[in-house]
């Protein structure tokens, strides 16, 4: 019965490996303070992986706040480029206002 009363997890992700050197990391739910850490922990192994791109594709994020986009600044430091790929508009904007465009290279 506890698997009844087990809420779903807020944020899920998905790693692919397409073999060019990229690794896409896929998110959907809620990146928040309360996610973010799992979320980086998890992502660990592929992210030191990376040797010309780190993709996060956001399309299916519902929920981003300042712990995301600052997860993902810290990611930028850790591989040659990174690209925010689907934001939604307020996470873009929030991105271009922040005057991190030319580093997270939202798409």
């Amino acid at each position: 019965m506890d698997e009844l009363d087990t809420p779903p997890p807020r944020l899920l992700h998905e790693i692919i490996t397409p073999g060019d050197g990229s690794v896409v990391v896929v998110l959907s739910g809620e990146l928040d303070l309360a996610t973010t850490q799992r979320l980086n922990a998890a992502v660990q192994d592929a992210i030191a992986s990376v040797s010309t791109c780190l993709v996060v594709d956001v399309e299916r994020l519902e929920f981003a706040d300042s712990s995301a986009i600052a997860l993902w600044v810290n990611w930028s430091n850790r591989v040659p480029r990174i690209e925010i790929r689907n934001p939604r508009l307020m996470v873009r904007r929030v991105i271009e206002m922040m005057g991190l465009a030319e580093v997270l290279n939202p798409s």
